[in-house]
């Protein structure tokens, strides 16, 4: 094998690890830093976070809801419609982000939304299951979708 098929193959391979170490490419990144509610801890996750409805005894009504996304619609200079976007809570309320803060709320096209949420229930089931801690899960959401470091 020649040196320039090496070099080529080395190349490829870095290349490949700096991909899958990344944030994702592609993805719409919250203009917020995102919020913790400070009644989530570590120690109350069995009975927070974990217990099956918590999100229901957190989450904001529709109307209150609807309002933000009009609001930010405007704020943000996004283009479509209200219905287009899912308010999205930037650390999920299944991990403990904080409802109301808007530090924590941003406008999410769906089709993204969507993926978020399928990666935000593993973070759930991880840290419910204690292969993660609440905070690692946090950070892993921030840091993916959250402003660029």
């Amino acid at each position: 094998m020649g040196r320039a098929n090496m070099n080529a193959k080395s190349l490829t391979f870095a290349a490949l690890l700096f991909l899958a170490a990344a944030p994702a490419w592609g993805i719409t990144r919250a203009p917020v830093s995102g919020a913790i509610d400070p009644a989530v801890t570590q120690a109350n996750v069995q009975k927070t976070i974990c217990r099956l409805g918590y999100t229901k005894t957190v989450r904001p009504s529709k109307e209150w809801s609807q309002a933000v996304k009009r609001r930010l619609l405007v704020e943000q200079r996004l283009s479509g419609k209200v219905e287009d976007y899912e308010l999205d809570h930037l650390v999920p309320l299944r991990l403990g982000g904080a409802p109301r803060n808007s530090a924590n709320l941003w406008l999410q096209p769906w089709t993204e939304a969507r993926i978020k949420d399928e990666e935000e229930m593993k973070l759930s089931y991880a840290v419910c299951s204690g292969r993660l801690t609440l905070e690692q899960a946090q950070e892993r959401i921030r840091l993916k979708w959250g402003l660029s470091q």
